[in-house]
């Protein structure tokens, strides 16, 4: 058994989602300003989700967070904006000891829509 036997786990089948061994890195177009919360369905190679915050000093970025990290079964912490902070096209990081885990968690909520 090589040591980097668990470098590559299964990939996601899903082209907004990435799974690594100790992150989930999402595509995500958020729709502020919405009056139901969830994730409406995915377009193209993005989940898209809808929340009720307007696009104000982050209000919407922060509503995201935690509606996802809530979702997930996550800390909040442990997401990440890593690109698209101020627009509505963002990738998330998860930081996570259990990145199957969360990768089905999030299969499933885009599949339920």
């Amino acid at each position: 058994m090589s040591p980097s036997r668990n470098a590559n786990p299964p990939a996601a089948d899903s082209p907004w989602m990435r799974v690594s061994i100790d992150e989930v890195v999402i595509e995500v177009t958020a729709k502020p300003g919405a009056s139901r919360r969830g994730v409406i369905g995915v377009t193209g190679e993005r989940l898209v989700v809808a929340i009720h915050s307007p696009p104000d000093k982050g209000k919407a970025n922060d509503e995201l967070i935690e509606y996802l990290a809530r979702e997930m079964r996550v800390p909040r912490s442990a997401l990440l904006i890593v690109r698209g902070e101020t627009s509505r096209s963002k990738t998330i990081r998860v930081v996570t000891h259990e990145p199957t885990k969360v990768a089905s968690r999030l299969r499933k909520i885009a599949n339920s829509k």
